[in-house]
């Protein structure tokens, strides 16, 4: 034989393995393109939607590769011995075209049943493939390693199928609306894919699993408010677990289930309606035990910590009869039931109480009190939210509304022993630690809001609770509420109202509010950050908390507000707690705003060229403060008509 001759035939065998290497990609190379196109074309969304189509594309590009390494690995041998080949181009381009669908509002059962039937048929055919590629590779011999990948490539499909075939089912079971959004739809449906900060699916998982303890290091988690999908991965979460699951955590950990940002109002309320009366009932049972124990106990060390201990207890039961007083609102005059969407009892205490069921409203405002509130007291808090249940309702009764009084943060209280402590009224160190707690909770309102309308969200900071409020929607920008209001505001930490990054801005104050002209205090600096005016009467320019959202300067809608009686210096501090009065027209404004009827709003004038103000005296502060302005202190409203909402 001629070496011509023992060239072509040491070459004939391979140039077959290589025709077998080419016929096989060309079967198996697509396929993960139908699982891409339709990724693409219906816009799945939600955390776990992006990544899930990357991890398809990654194994598209591995099972692309491997072919073509194969081939690659055939054609060098066959050069290696004198012959001639090409490697042949096995990788394809997939175009990949944005919906034209606009964002996605449901789940279309029929794609994604095909969806999930192409990834069973791929984890099917291509592990047949890998070991015909290894026969293939083995007569050429030359590595079977591409063969191998070839192979876990198509395990990788099969662990898709099986994973979204179950969420697919489970999903499809639940009732219509189950899935409150698109976002946490989509976290159902790719929860393995989903972005995990800190590990906390895994706590989840943890916590399904048997460890309801672990909850507490999510419930710590949504408090700093870092991770906005959150709410939305806990809702899928808790969607996905069987009705035995969801019963065996609440049972274990009545008061971190009930905290749970995310979950339905309804399942938050009778949790943690269950958890306030176990509470109730252990501690009179204590209370009656060391009672006793007292009786015959001698005064010392030991009586000492039983007194404290007794005075913990008592105070608890106070702040529970508080929360229930608070309940009692609900289903009277008219109003929806109350829910309990929150409650942390011991200490200043904590709470969220809804007059209606903030799910099905199309209209939710969240109230954040100030300066003094704590959970014993929380009635009188509660008592304004139903207040502005019943203005918005008088305004628009045909719109489902949910009135939320929010204490999920710990307020200055007003016995603080240093003024300029972080934890004293002056500081807004109080406020940078409510404003992860708020976002995380309007983040878990917007997941479970399923409105029969196009829902409005509304968040009304009063007094330091304005300062929670600037500092939360600073957080979530575009997505923490459509309107603020914010009445009796000391500064939102913003020197412009576009810097919250929310549409609608309104502001009320009453020319004899106080509080409000803590905004005044000085800061530093000489001049307005906004305007630049340097004013006699505040030298220091901005206050504590940001521009004073009165000044026209901060850009805000102003509406009406009653003046009060005025004391000796013009001020009167009952004028501060007045934005709720009956028949007023801080609250009929207050009502028109919540349901977007601005027309209606009796608006303060804004003048074209601002004189400058006309001196008149601040709240005595802290310690006598230098002269200070502000470029346009609160005018007093003139008389105007009033639409009549009562």
């Amino acid at each position: 034989m001629t070496s011509l001759g023992f060239v072509a035939g040491e070459t004939a065998g391979l140039e077959e393995a290589l025709s077998r290497v080419v016929r096989l990609a060309g079967d198996h190379i697509g396929a993960f393109d139908s699982t891409m196109r339709q990724m693409a074309a219906h816009a799945w969304v939600g955390g776990g939607a992006a990544p899930f189509t990357q991890a398809a594309q990654d194994q598209r590009s591995r099972l692309q590769r491997a072919f073509e390494t194969s081939a690659a690995q055939i054609v060098e041998r066959i050069r290696a011995l004198g012959g001639r080949a090409t490697a042949p181009s096995l990788s394809t381009s997939l175009p990949i075209s944005t919906s034209t669908r606009g964002g996605y509002a449901g789940m279309d059962v029929e794609v994604m049943t095909r969806l999930v039937a192409d990834l069973e048929r791929a984890g099917h055919e291509l592990p047949t493939a890998g070991s015909r590629l290894s026969a293939a590779l083995g007569t050429a011999c030359v590595s079977a390693a591409p063969a191998r990948q070839v192979g876990t490539v198509g395990a990788w499909a099969t662990e898709q199928a099986t994973d979204l075939r179950r969420r697919l089912t489970v999903l499809q079971q639940r009732p219509d609306g189950d899935m409150a959004n698109a976002a946490a739809l989509g976290f159902g449906l790719f929860g393995g894919f989903a972005p995990d900060p800190n590990g906390l699916g895994g706590l989840l998982a943890a916590a399904a699993d048997g460890d309801p303890s672990v909850l507490k290091k999510v419930v710590e988690a949504q408090n700093t408010g870092k991770d906005p999908t959150l709410a939305s991965r806990v809702s899928a979460w808790w969607q996905m677990l069987d009705p035995a699951t969801r019963q065996r955590l609440i049972n274990a950990a009545p008061q971190l289930v009930g905290s749970l940002n995310g979950l339905p109002a309804a399942t938050r309320d009778s949790t943690n309606r269950a958890y306030l009366g176990l509470r109730k009932s252990a501690n009179a049972k204590r209370l009656a035990e060391l009672s006793k124990l007292e009786e015959t106990m001698k005064r010392g060390a030991r009586h000492s910590q039983l007194r404290m201990e007794m005075s913990a207890l008592e105070a608890e039961q106070r702040q529970i009869a508080a929360v229930e007083k608070s309940l009692a609102l609900g289903g009277v005059e008219g109003r929806p039931p109350a829910l309990l969407l929150h409650l942390e009892l011991g200490g200043l205490g904590k709470t969220a109480i809804s007059f209606g069921n903030p799910d099905k409203a199309d209209s939710v405002v969240t109230s954040v009190p100030g300066t003094g509130s704590k959970l014993e007291g929380i009635a009188g808090d509660a008592a304004r939210a139903a207040t502005l249940w019943d203005q918005a309702n008088v305004s628009s009764p045909r719109t489902e509304t949910a009135s939320i009084i929010w204490l999920g943060y710990e307020a200055p209280q007003l016995d603080a022993k240093v003024l300029w402590a972080d934890t004293s009224v002056a500081s807004p160190k109080l406020a940078e630690n409510g404003a992860g707690p708020l976002a995380s909770f309007l983040d878990g309102l917007h997941t479970t809001n399923q409105p029969t309308g196009t829902p409005r969200f509304t968040v009304l900071g009063h007094s330091y609770g304005s300062v929670v409020t600037g500092m939360a929607a600073q957080s979530r920008k575009g997505t923490f509420a459509d309107q603020l209001i914010l009445v009796g505001s000391p500064g939102t930490m913003a020197a412009r109202a576009s810097e919250l990054g929310v549409k609608q801005i309104w502001v009320g104050e009453s020319p004899q509010d106080p509080i409000a002209d803590l905004g005044h205090l000085p800061l530093s600096g000489g001049r307005n950050p906004v305007s630049g005016v340097l004013n006699p009467w505040f030298p220091h320019g901005a206050g504590p908390f940001g521009t004073d959202p009165s000044n026209i300067a901060f850009g805000a809608n102003r509406f009406v507000v009653d003046p009060t009686p005025a004391g000796l210096t013009g001020y009167d501090i009952a004028a501060h707690s007045g934005y709720w009065a009956r028949r007023s027209a801080s609250l009929r404004n207050m009502g028109f705003i919540i349901n977007g009827q601005y027309d209606l709003v009796t608006k303060l004038p804004t003048p074209k060229h601002a004189s400058p103000p006309t001196p008149r005296p601040t709240a005595p502060p802290p310690s006598p403060p230098a002269q200070d302005p502000v470029p346009q202190p609160t005018p007093t409203p003139q008389s105007s008509p009033m639409p009549t909402g009562d």
